[in-house]
């Protein structure tokens, strides 16, 4: 096509009629222009594609990351379940004042499971380094923003300070009454036993405070992972409605 206007122009050139020389020029200008604008429509669909594929993607996997999140929140309650077990049973043995050694030794042992929060930030680092705009939807980013950069690092540190320092100093309190040793059994196999040692437990204020110090941390860390079990949930609907919006267009 091009052979062709070039042709005509150096003919009509040599015939002097430049009108009609001027119009296909023009022309081969329009179809060169056009011809431009075509390849530049082709390469950004295809970037479009790109990044619409890569933002499928990296949705996809904070969504699976987020679900794993979720799976050892609610294990941590559950833990947090067993902890209320053993603290409502000895406040139980308290009201009906039942001190024996082998009473406190069945639920003593429960007040010991403890709990680590965390999360997995690895899919939401990786891409804040290549921008959060490779999402296109400001909503969902702001989500992502708030969850990650606000939410897990305020309650990782609420949990630390209302959990795990209490509960350390409640674990010195009741391991003075909690003493650990070694037993052979008949065929010779040693384990390693423990056994409560402790006189008027209801009456021993360093028991007591232990037992308070328990109660409140396991409460605290319920109050503050069920939040972030709901918030978490929250951003991964979102995601997930973001995914199926995506898929329709």
């Amino acid at each position: 096509m091009l052979r062709f206007f070039s042709k005509m122009r150096y003919k009509l050139a040599a015939e002097n009629r430049a009108a009609k020389y001027m119009r296909y020029a023009v022309g081969e200008i329009l179809l060169v222009v056009i011809g431009i604008v075509i390849a530049l429509q082709i390469n950004n669909w295809n970037e479009q594609r790109k990044i619409h594929i890569y933002e499928h993607k990296i949705i996809s996997d904070l969504v699976i990351s987020l679900d794993n999140d979720l799976g050892i929140y609610h294990m941590l309650l559950g833990r947090l379940d067993s902890m209320e077990f053993g603290v409502s049973n000895l406040y139980r043995l308290m009201g009906k004042n039942e001190s024996s050694a082998d009473s406190l030794q069945k639920y003593l042992p429960y007040l010991s499971i403890g709990i680590r929060f965390g999360y997995d930030p690895g899919v939401y680092e990786s891409l804040k380094s290549v921008g959060l705009d490779k999402i296109t939807d400001g909503s969902v980013c702001a989500d992502l923003a708030r969850l990650y950069d606000f939410l897990y690092p305020r309650i990782n540190a609420m949990i630390d300070n209302e959990y795990r320092q209490p509960g350390k100093e409640a674990k010195i309190l009741l391991d003075k009454f909690w003493l650990s040793g070694v037993e052979v059994g008949p065929n010779g196999e040693a384990s390693i036993i423990g056994r409560v040692e402790i006189k008027d437990p209801f009456h021993n204020q360093d028991f007591l405070n232990g037992l308070k110090l328990y109660s409140n941390t396991y409460k605290n860390a319920r109050y503050r992972i069920e939040f972030i079990i709901s918030e978490t949930e929250k951003v991964k609907e979102s995601l997930e409605n973001y995914i199926r919006k995506q898929m329709k267009t």
